[in-house]
């Protein structure tokens, strides 16, 4: 194709598509409505009905006062005298059961070990811990008060992201028997904020939860839970692809050689998403936008592989013009003839085109980690691809361009923005399995996970600088009825205690403590 021409549009679907598109496997997902402007009606017949949750949840506290607040410095304390901090690793939730738990009563003991506090260290599996992860040991007793035998599902649920799974996924025994587990993540647990760190309609940055009310706000009403566990359909509508391949550039004679698609559409009735662009000019006034990417260098990991793509939805756009640029600006006079690419349109169903792209992303991601760019040391099997995809649909339909109500930080409509996130945002994952408790005896179940410590920024001004936070909710959430419940501190001589509730007092040999299950939130604050 020339560096400058109109695009003459082809509609046959290419066969090697087609052949790559059927060699994946779809999963049943939960079903939710996905709303974006004039395409709504139409796409929400074609995915089914159900609920979006849009969260409006302020997660920040008024300020209390420093250390006479309960707090341990000079920064945010919440109400039960507990720091809120700016990176929140979230508590330790309690363990629950689906369905019917009658019967059923627990017992609960925790233990926080300190042992290798401060010092980072490899796992026998290769995983690297850091400095202020700890290792706790979640400990329950369920005894069956019942004649009959019961076989319950047990559900525990782990805040983290999906770039730290590997880590935080905890291991649950029943009477030292490893369980098998099935592993379920919930959507982004936080929301935005504007650029001034308030709350306001554009929603450009996210706004993680940073204190343990955020997250029974988020989780108290069971939605959350609900979705999680519930299916979610794949969309299943017929999107116009415009796919961009044999991309040429000569870096001999630009600094950074750019492709710029420009093209006329009705912002009204269509929307556009890119598969590997970085620009962009988006001219709602006269109807008109442009798309554009760097050219890579030959030898370049991300030369070697990727798709670059446009998909449309609702209308088709027109009068499209591929032109080269000197580099990103895309600044008129500065157009070259060096940079080129032949351009394939054609139509398919948006949840095919999506899974490629994801799968694309993801071995893009292995790439990366072959050449030290940083691993989450996930293993990326079927299921865990599938979970992945899952939650990165979610974001696009409650808050990217698939969505009416979408952020502004998405705007742009680029998915690579929305596969980045979908991995390091925050959000509770939860762990279910069966266990069979005879009449009138007792299982002891064990779950024991690598918890990262909550901590303040260095600059933030806080006071806090050095302090590490560890919590747990008590009972929120769990159908369990629990009897009793008590906590341990391993590794004390490694820690000087700050800020607690929990009334450890190593200096008096007080490291187990019973807790009073009337008290939702306990707390420990520690530093080296």
């Amino acid at each position: 194709m020339n560096s400058e021409s109109i695009y003459d549009a082809l509609t046959d679907v290419r066969e090697d598509f087609i052949a790559q598109a059927k060699e994946h496997r779809f999963v049943k997902m939960r079903k939710s409505i996905i709303r974006w402007g004039a395409i709504a009606a139409a796409f929400a017949l074609a995915i089914g009905l159900g609920s979006l949750m849009i969260m409006n949840v302020d997660f920040r506290p008024v300020p209390g006062a420093s250390s006479g607040g309960g707090g341990a410095g000079s920064g945010w304390v919440s109400a039960d005298g507990s720091t809120v901090f700016t990176s929140y690793a979230g508590p330790v939730f309690p363990l629950s059961v689906l369905g019917d738990a009658d019967g059923i009563s627990a017992s609960r003991d925790i233990t926080f070990d300190f042992s290798e506090f401060g010092e980072s260290r490899t796992m026998s599996d290769e995983h690297r811990i850091g400095p202020y992860d700890i290792s706790i040991t979640d400990s329950y007793t369920l005894t069956n008060n019942t004649r009959g035998d019961r076989t319950v599902q047990i559900i525990y649920p782990f805040a983290g992201s999906f770039n730290d799974l590997y880590g935080l996924l905890p291991a649950i025994s029943a009477d030292g028997n490893v369980l098998e587990t099935e592993l379920m993540a919930g959507s982004y647990s936080g929301g935005f904020t504007g650029t001034v760190g308030i709350e306001d309609d554009e929603r450009v940055n996210l706004r993680s939860i940073d204190f343990w009310e955020g997250y029974t706000a988020v989780l108290s009403d069971g939605e959350y839970l609900r979705r999680a566990l519930g299916d979610f359909a794949v969309p299943d509508m017929t999107v116009t692809v415009y796919q961009f391949s044999n991309i040429q550039g000569d870096h001999s004679k630009s600094v950074a050689p750019t492709l710029a698609a420009k093209f006329d559409l009705d912002y009204a009735n269509t929307a556009v998403m890119t598969y590997n662009f970085n620009g962009g000019l988006f001219d709602r006034d006269n109807n008109f936008m442009r798309r554009s990417f760097f050219v890579a260098r030959e030898g370049v990991a991300v030369a070697d592989i990727g798709y670059y793509m446009m998909i449309v939805l609702g209308d088709d756009i027109e009068n499209l013009v591929i032109q080269g640029y000197e580099n990103g600006g895309c600044h008129p006079g500065e157009e070259v003839d060096h940079v080129s690419a032949d351009v394939t349109r054609y139509e398919a169903n948006i949840g095919d085109i999506l899974r490629l792209l994801h799968n694309d992303y993801m071995e893009f991601q292995l790439i990366l980690d072959y050449h030290g760019f940083g691993s989450d040391g996930m293993a990326w099997d079927a299921d865990a691809m599938d979970m992945l995809f899952r939650a990165a649909l979610e974001l696009l339909s409650e808050h990217g361009v698939l969505s009416d109500n979408g952020a502004w930080r998405y705007d742009t409509g680029e998915l690579i923005d929305i596969f980045q996130e979908t991995r390091s945002m925050d959000r509770v994952f939860y762990l279910t399995a069966e266990i069979e408790i005879p009449a009138g005896e007792s299982v002891v179940l064990m779950a024991e996970q690598i918890k990262p410590g909550s901590f303040d920024f260095y600059g933030s001004g806080s006071g806090n600088a050095g302090l590490i936070g560890y919590d747990m909710l008590t009972s929120f959430g769990s159908n369990l009825e629990f009897t009793g419940m008590t906590a341990g501190l391993v590794g004390a001589e490694m820690i000087d205690i700050v800020n607690q509730n929990f009334g450890f007092d190593p200096a008096n040999g007080v490291l187990n403590v019973t807790l009073d299950l009337d008290v939702p939130h306990y707390y420990l604050e520690v530093k080296r």
